[in-house]
């Protein structure tokens, strides 16, 4: 598992973008459908003014009515009413139709710039964060935007059309009505403001705990082994709990804060239909007014009440939505304002500038002398580390997660620029970490990805070396098999068969320097073996800086380097660590006690485990 955390401090988070940057990019992209944006506004005011045919219809009829104006007559106001209400809805249907694509094609590009930008980004601007934290970006606030547009934008939309247009009307049917009506707004102006101020932190926070809680999730399970090894468990699952449990308390938050608006919603309807009616009741006494127009107005105004509802109501979706899109601007931001990774060069030259290592008289295939590096948020990372590796040779960095061993491998993988200290490595290092990859395509298609001009024969060999004897019937050009294709798939492609073909790969690119970063951590029981077999071959007469997360692996390494906040605390053998008090010693004895207690584990105790292939 690579390094975390564990120091308690909040992790760093990539940027949210301001709200008037969220304003300037939604404008872009609709200046990219200046038509359609168009349409959707007359269609929108359309069906909002016809809506009021209705209301001022019923009215109608209760005058005519009131007046024994025939029956003809109120006929006539019936089918207006009918037909203005009929017409109502097929143009709002229409105008929903178009906003709706409109939505879907500003996501899609919306969505397109992310991902772009998520690619874009420099390994050291995501390991300065926490994964999750752009995982839960391209995920989580992705669907929250895309909710919002498609199921809460033609709503709000439509309501605030509606609120507009009926508001005017009511207005012109008699002023004081009006006036009357707006004894609701307090209510509703007070609930709202106090609903926005508080709700746009709580729901960000929420948003931010979710994200913490992944990663804390993520970082348990991928490193379980590590965690076990270094009797860590007790702390991981602590750290899962409180972030679960500042992920809840802040949703609960959010309950409350939601509950307090709909009491001002509420309460703002009663006042101001009941001030209309009084008001109504009043100026009809004094002549001013008819019957029909006090209920025209007072229908208006209970008209109003499902759009005002729906536009505060869906004041929760927008207030997540909105943070999900300064949380997806600052993606789409972020790789304009980074500078790329300045990592040591393609050809093997130091990072501090001194000559290049042409390998004739240096022993060292990777020679790193009071290096430093820490990630400028968070102040994690490595201090004052020497190390030297020589060629043809394994070095395994061991450690509790967070130590720094997986940061060193970064840097001298060229992910990172050191802070300070220099750094030489003879060639290009060809990376395999725990993240299993699998491509689409055929086998031959991810072989080759390695090395692009390999032949059928060293295909073959490559796969043969790395005890994947299974795949050679792949290598005719066929289809891969996908592990989600049909369950009677003829080779389905585990954690392990998926590792395999990278380390086959590995081989075919045939690299002098390796690094190994916990490169069996998500392989299951049943390959770990033929796993860890072909990563010896890997191995065999090629410099490897090896990330173990497993003290029988580390074993094999002809030296080891243990880790401890940041710095190297112990180098030596197997024999010459164990034969010291310290870290390295105290581990492999609660490991080797907690492999025999484990009465139905599977897994060999020896130092060296017996390859098995499949």
């Amino acid at each position: 598992m690579g390094d975390q955390d564990t120091t308690g401090a909040t992790p760093a988070r990539l940027p949210v973008a301001e709200a008037a940057r969220v304003r300037a990019v939604v404008a872009a992209l609709l200046r990219r459908h200046r038509g359609r944006t168009a349409a959707v506004v007359v269609l929108f005011l359309a069906a909002s003014a016809l809506g009021v045919v209705m209301p001022t219809s019923l009215g109608r009829v209760v005058d005519a009515v009131s007046s024994d104006a025939g029956s003809s007559v109120v006929a006539g106001w019936v089918v207006g009413a009918a037909v203005g209400a009929v017409t109502a809805v097929v143009v709002m249907l229409w105008a929903v139709r178009v906003l709706t694509g409109l939505v879907q094609d500003l996501l899609a590009e919306l969505r397109e710039e992310v991902f772009a930008s998520a690619m874009r980004l420099p390994v050291s601007t995501i390991d300065d964060g926490e994964s999750a934290d752009l995982l839960s970006r391209v995920t989580g606030d992705v669907d929250a935007v895309a909710e919002a547009g498609g199921g809460v934008a033609p709503t709000l939309l439509s309501a605030g059309f509606a609120i507009g247009v009926s508001v005017l009307a009511l207005a012109a049917l008699d002023p004081w009505l009006a006036v009357a009506g707006l004894a609701a707004a307090p209510c509703y102006v007070i609930g709202t403001r106090a609903f926005l101020r508080r709700s746009r932190i709580v729901f960000r926070e929420v948003r931010t705990r979710e994200a913490s809680r992944s990663q804390a999730v993520l970082d348990a399970v991928h490193g379980a082994e590590t965690l076990t090894a270094f009797v860590g468990t007790d702390q991981a699952i602590d750290r899962v709990g409180e972030r679960a449990a500042a992920s809840i308390d802040a949703q609960i938050e959010g309950v409350r804060v939601a509950n307090r608006l709909f009491r001002w919603i509420n309460g703002g309807e009663l006042v101001g239909l009941s001030a209309i009616l009084a008001t109504g009741f009043l100026l009809h006494a004094q002549g001013a007014v008819t019957v029909g127009l006090v209920t025209t107005a007072a229908l208006l105004f209970h008209r109003l009440f499902g759009p005002v509802g729906q536009v505060i109501f869906g004041l929760d979706d927008i207030q997540r939505a909105t943070v999900g899109l300064a949380r997806l601007v600052g993606v789409i931001d972020l790789p304009s304002a980074s500078s790329p990774t300045d990592g040591p060069p393609a050809d093997g030259s130091p990072a501090d500038g001194s000559p290049a290592d042409d390998g004739s008289d240096d022993p060292s295939a990777i020679q790193v002398r009071d290096l430093t590096f820490r990630y400028p948020t968070t102040g994690r990372g490595i201090v004052g580390v020497t190390l030297d590796v020589p060629r043809g040779t394994t070095t395994a960095l061991v450690g509790t997660s967070g130590s720094g061993k997986s940061t060193l491998a970064r840097v001298v993988a060229g992910h990172h620029a050191p802070t300070s200290g220099s750094l030489r490595v003879a060639d290009t290092p060809y990376s395999l970490s725990q993240e299993l990859h699998h491509f689409r395509g055929t086998i031959a298609d991810n072989l080759r990805l390695g090395a692009p001009d390999a032949s059928q024969e060293e295909m073959v060999a490559a796969v043969h070396a790395v005890g994947a004897a299974w795949a050679v019937a792949g290598l005719d050009d066929g289809p891969t098999p996908d592990p989600t294709d049909a369950v009677d798939a003829p080779v389905p492609l585990d954690e392990g068969r998926i590792q395999q073909l990278a380390l086959a790969r590995a081989l075919l690119a045939d690299p002098a320097v390796v690094i190994l970063d916990e490169a069996t951590a998500d392989v299951g029981l049943h390959h770990r073996a033929a796993v860890e077999a072909a990563m010896l071959r890997l191995r065999a007469d090629r410099t490897t800086l090896l990330i173990a997360h497993r003290l029988e692996q580390a074993a094999t390494a002809d030296r080891i380097a243990v880790f401890a906040g940041g710095r190297i605390i112990a180098q030596g053998t197997h024999d010459e660590l164990l034969a010291a008090p310290g870290a390295y010693r105290d581990s492999w004895l609660a490991h080797r006690q907690h492999v025999a207690a484990s009465t139905d584990s599977t897994e060999s105790t020896d130092p060296i485990p017996e390859p098995e292939h499949p």
